[in-house]
């Protein structure tokens, strides 16, 4: 009954609707694809056990080495025309015991999550004034005082800005390039405020660079709730010291896998489509938003082109890159060995931005074909289906990798509604429970959607 009540609401639509924007073989075929994975839909059920059965998947680990094994077998359920591990070597960085935090004078915990990449402190751990700076350019004002110190520094979320990807833009540099600057004035440890909206008690781990030649400094994030409650402490007292104490460190180089399924063209065989996302994540929570969406969203995505009987004119590759958050070895990999195989990557769409409901694409491409889609393509999936972002944008972190060697590659990055999407992001918050069914199984219709319109009209597009 239900499928008949979706069925007759499609030809209502078709009927009484703008008959000339879907009354086309397109639109009848993007009405199949969302039918099927609202009805019929496998990601979610894929992401139960992904992160539930696996969890947390840190590059170099024995879980991530678990993900792999058991994302080739689900690959190899489906009929691609060959399924297959790519090596790629990565560096392995391990977190240790849980990292401590607290206020010397009263004992107030912190809340605290070392950064992906940070050195430990000594073992007896680490008591030592603090300065507090809203920017890391503020620190040069403090010269030579900053030697011995704890850095803190406490830039609060720009709420202002509905595009969250922005503000989480406008203070990455505080986790990226922080402890570096630090370190340069001589701070012995590093403590800012985690990337993220909410006014919670969870910190947002993440990856952190060092500089060749200066001393590497333990660094952390801070819960926004533990930096107001620093803050406080600071204003009360601007001479207290904080205790700090961590034991993460590099393990070597560890030999791990992307994971490649490929879908064999009809027409262009030689000419390939690449899908994907990252199957590592970060050691907190279980990578359900980040990025095991991403993963079993695009999986699914071309289960259902399968399911519905559709042949490719194009290799269709999905790509389940490694080590996209601390380092990008899968990519720079998957990239090298396409080159060197004097392969055609001609297109590529990306979902590494969560499994929230769908908004549309950010657009990699010459502006006569952003023009084009934008023309064609966004009427099919403005109305019914609430998609109608196809923007000039970044083609995602992976896909922009290894596209340095394809300039030309027509790119495509998923995006999701951002509006809760940082609250969770690299948190232990990012958990199965914190997706919605309805909202990934959206994703993946609009993911199948663009796949089938680039295979189905690549030669029609202006180059």
């Amino acid at each position: 009954m239900l499928h008949i009540k979706l069925s007759l609401c499609v030809v209502f639509v078709f009927i009484f609707g703008s008959f000339s924007a879907f009354a086309t073989k397109d639109s009848l075929m993007i009405a199949k694809i969302y039918e099927h994975s609202f009805y019929r839909g496998e990601a979610y059920e894929n992401l139960r056990y992904l992160t539930k059965n696996i969890g947390h998947r840190i590059a170099g680990s024995e879980r991530v080495a678990e993900a792999v094994d058991w994302s080739k077998g689900l690959l190899e359920q489906l009929p691609f025309d060959k399924v297959y591990l790519q090596e790629v070597k990565v560096p392995y960085w391990d977190r240790g015991a849980k990292e401590e935090a607290y206020i010397v004078a009263d004992g107030q915990k912190l809340n605290v999550l070392a950064l992906g990449g940070s050195v430990a402190t000594p073992g007896e751990g680490i008591a030592a004034e603090v300065i507090e700076v809203e920017l890391l350019s503020d620190l040069r004002k403090y010269g030579e005082n900053v030697s011995g110190k704890i850095v803190f520094v406490n830039k609060p979320w720009e709420e202002s800005l509905v595009e969250t990807g922005v503000a989480y833009g406008l203070n990455s540099a505080q986790r990226s390039r922080g402890p570096a600057e630090a370190a340069k004035l001589g701070a012995i440890a590093y403590l800012f405020r985690s990337l993220g909206s909410g006014i919670d008690d969870y910190p947002h781990t993440g990856g952190t660079r060092y500089v060749k030649g200066i001393d590497s400094i333990p660094a952390m994030a801070i819960s926004a709730v533990g930096a107001n409650t620093l803050h406080t402490a600071l204003e009360k007292d601007p001479r207290l010291k904080v205790f700090l104490r961590q034991h993460s460190a590099w393990k070597g180089e560890v030999l791990s896998h992307n994971v490649i399924g490929e879908w064999k063209g009809t027409d262009h065989p030689e000419k390939i489509i690449t899908i994907g996302g990252h199957l590592d994540s970060w050691d907190v929570g279980e990578g359900a938003h980040d990025n095991g969406t991403g993963t079993m969203g695009t999986l699914d995505a071309l289960r259902t082109l399968m399911a519905l009987g559709y042949k490719p004119k194009h290799t269709i590759r999905l790509v389940f890159y490694m080590n996209e958050e601390n380092g990008v070895h899968g990519a720079l990999q998957y990239g090298l060995q396409s080159q060197q195989n004097g392969e055609q990557l001609i297109a590529a769409i990306e979902s590494d931005a969560g499994g929230f409901a769908p908004r549309g694409f950010d657009i990699k491409g010459g502006p006569e074909t952003v023009a084009w889609i934008q023309r064609s393509w966004k009427p099919l999936f403005e109305e019914p289906y609430w998609v109608s972002r196809f923007l000039p944008g970044s083609p995602g972190v992976d896909s922009g990798v290894w596209g340095k060697h394809y300039p030309s590659a027509l790119m495509f990055n998923f995006r999701p509604d951002p509006h809760r999407y940082f609250d969770l992001h690299h948190t232990a918050k990012d958990v199965f429970e914190a997706v919605d069914k309805r909202e990934l199984q959206s994703g993946v219709a609009a993911l199948a959607s663009l796949l089938y319109l680039v295979d189905t009209h690549y030669e029609a597009l202006p180059k």
